[in-house]
């Protein structure tokens, strides 16, 4: 196999525009964001402009972005048609692809409601009735916020955004409260250049931050074919606007979780070291897993974010950070509307699994189904939910116990009605032995809210876990008293938001950091009041010997 380096990866510009790397101009509109960590009235965030950044940083090869604003730079006047595209550069509808990171809430009327973080105008938050995208430059929006693209219990895309859409193709959201996450810019860009749609890219890279989230996304169009052509198919940002007279949109839905995993800390367990990465290999691997030719492979384009890909035919191979593999191997046939059952899935699922595990334990995890759904925007017409593909997760197991990082460690198989394997996603790692001491005494990043290096940790996994939360809580509450002088710690202890566990997400078992998986304790938290801006938080502490 010969690699091919390149300073930069494929642009995700229309054909016509490919944004010569030498003409990089802040004016030309194509992208813009905004994120807010400090609010003027919600409890803070942690991670909302390394979500940002992880978005706009690809993008930035091509051309600089329009604006991107944070924190108190993010207020109503750029959410609302007066000054939407202020001085032709500035605001929600002044770029052609724009990304919102922070809180969001919708009410039970199909209003979007983001809190900003300064006031305007006296007002601090904008809400979706007072939109207008895409009469001006907006045709991608993105919003990486709890609930703002709702599809069940009476939600649609229509509802919420139908009204302000005014040339928009697509809308990116949640249907759930999301996770506080620094990755999820970064990572739909690692998924788009894996071969991806954007649809898939930004559910796939949702589903790696935590699979117990509903990502969704819609697409507009003169027809419903058109609609879901756009979701099947749109891999450029196009100018255009399109006419929306029907929406369709898909999401993520959790059906079944089926594991039985361990919730005390592993007997005996140590360290496993891990074989490093070989991205040649993993790119071979997953050709073999596509019948490849081997001509398919013998020359790949590699990009400075480390994400190598090839086509032959309909089928694409890509490896990306973290050994993370992924195969489209057959197009889903649609027609057939039957969703497999659980138990058939499981099971060709597992063949499919086992058979390119290369010789991995696996532990079955859940089920998802990949959701569509279409509708008129002048209600006439209006569809039913329908599961386009069943998702089965297995993880990976070192003598029993569980690798429990997200996206580490899993195969995931997609199936369409018939049962045709049509997807997997793979980040199996090999074995190559065991250590009773990590290779760095620096605490592992994955680790979020653990104590810091060389303070004694709890063998208990409840109790470590209730360390890390209360270090993590400590912090959350400083970032949100902001500059308070002297009185900013007591300021900040008064601030501390309501805080609960997430049922079901409390596991023990590994999680992998580089080249090793070491024993741990993982749980998700959701912070803020029940009924108004909410988000979650992974804790995760190492298990001390």
């Amino acid at each position: 196999m010969r690699m091919n380096y390149a300073d930069r990866g494929p642009s995700p510009l229309e054909p016509e525009k490919p944004g010569a790397a030498g003409d990089r101009d802040s004016t030309f509109g194509w992208w813009g964001a905004f994120s807010v960590e400090k609010f003027a009235d919600a409890s803070p965030l942690s991670y909302t402009h390394e979500d940002a950044t992880g978005f706009l940083a690809y993008l930035q090869q091509f051309y600089d972005r329009n604006f991107w604003f944070a924190d108190g730079g993010v207020q109503v006047w750029a959410y609302e048609e007066t000054y939407d595209n202020w001085q032709d550069r500035y605001g929600m509808d002044a770029v052609c692809a724009v990304y919102h990171s922070g809180h969001g809430t919708m009410d039970g009327g199909g209003v979007f409601i983001a809190p900003l973080g300064a006031a305007w105008d006296g007002r601090t938050r904008a809400y979706s009735n007072r939109m207008a995208l895409g009469n001006e430059k907006a045709k991608y929006v993105f919003w990486s916020t709890c609930l703002s693209l709702r599809v069940l219990d009476g939600h649609s895309p229509i509802r919420t955004w139908g009204g302000p859409n005014l040339g928009f193709r697509m809308l990116f959201g949640f249907e759930t409260v999301s996770i506080d996450n620094p990755d999820y810019g970064k990572k739909f860009w690692e998924k788009w250049r894996s071969g991806q749609t954007f649809c898939d890219a930004w559910l796939n890279g949702s589903w790696d931050i935590y699979h117990g989230q509903a990502p969704s996304v819609c697409a507009v169009g003169a027809t419903q074919a058109e609609a879901v052509n756009r979701l099947n198919t749109e891999r450029s940002f196009f100018r255009d606007a399109v006419p929306d007279d029907w929406y369709a949109w898909r999401w993520y839905y959790a059906r079944a979780a089926l594991a039985d995993e361990p919730t005390e800390a592993p007997q005996g367990a140590q360290i496993v070291q891990l074989a490093p990465r070989d991205p040649s290999a993993e790119l071979t691997s997953a050709g073999r897993i596509a019948e490849f030719p081997a001509a398919a492979l013998e020359e790949v384009q590699v990009e400075r974010q480390g994400v190598l890909s090839a086509a032959s035919g309909d089928r694409t191979v890509s490896t990306g950070p973290h050994a993370v593999r992924w195969v489209r191997l057959a197009e889903p046939n649609h027609r057939n509307a039957t969703p497999l059952p659980t138990e058939r899935a499981v099971e060709l699922a597992r063949a499919f699994a086992e058979q390119h595990a290369e010789g991995a334990e696996l532990v079955v995890d859940s089920v998802h189904d990949l959701m569509q759904n279409s509708g008129t925007k002048d209600g006439s017409e209006t569809g039913v939910p329908t599961s386009l593909q069943t998702h089965v997760t297995f993880r990976q197991a070192f003598d029993g116990v569980p690798v429990i990082s997200p996206d580490r460690g899993v195969i995931r198989v997609g199936l369409d009605n018939d049962g045709t394997v049509v997807q997997a996603q793979l980040s199996t790692r090999t074995a190559t032995g065991t250590a009773r001491e990590p290779s760095s005494r620096v605490a592992p990043p994955a680790a979020e809210g653990a104590p810091a290096a060389g303070a004694p940790a709890a063998r208990d996994p409840r109790e470590a876990l209730a360390l890390a939360q209360e270090r993590l809580l400590a912090d959350l509450a400083v970032r949100g008293a902001g500059d308070d002088g002297d009185d900013g710690a007591a300021v900040a202890r008064e601030r501390r938001p309501e805080v609960r566990d997430v049922p079901g997400t409390f596991r023990v078992g590994y999680e992998v950091v580089g080249n090793e998986a070491y024993p741990a304790a993982r749980k998700l938290i959701e912070i803020g009041p029940e009924d108004g801006f909410r988000t979650q938080r992974w804790v995760t502490a190492p298990l001390a010997r």
